[in-house]
């Protein structure tokens, strides 16, 4: 029997963030999987410690939407944490011809 406790989800998206409950975005690369974020964040006592593997919904510079991204690396201190997250690149639309919006309106509003 495995002890390793499932993957969580954090939702630090749309209407989420408050004071005691929040992240910055220090920096991104663009990657040929998509989006790597390096974030920093606060979490209250007692709320869940974000883990490797983890889901984080966060709001990217321009997008009005949260969106999902995968712990790639976290590191914490205390009611603090740093980490890199992985965000794989939009959905292509279903629609016969229909482009995506580019990666840099995303990023760049």
């Amino acid at each position: 029997m495995s002890t390793i406790p499932a993957p969580a989800t954090h939702d630090y998206g749309p209407g989420q963030r408050q004071r005691g409950v929040d992240y910055s975005i220090t920096s991104f690369d663009q990657t040929p999987a998509g989006v790597r974020f390096y974030v920093a964040g606060h979490i209250r006592p007692g709320d869940a410690t974000i883990r490797q593997g983890d889901q984080v919904t966060i709001t990217p510079p321009g997008d009005s939407q949260g969106r999902t991204c995968r712990v790639a690396k976290v590191r914490h201190f205390g009611d603090q944490w740093e980490a890199v997250l992985d965000m794989p690149p939009p959905a292509r639309p279903h629609e016969p011809g229909a482009r995506p919006p580019p990666l840099s309106r995303l990023l760049y509003p």
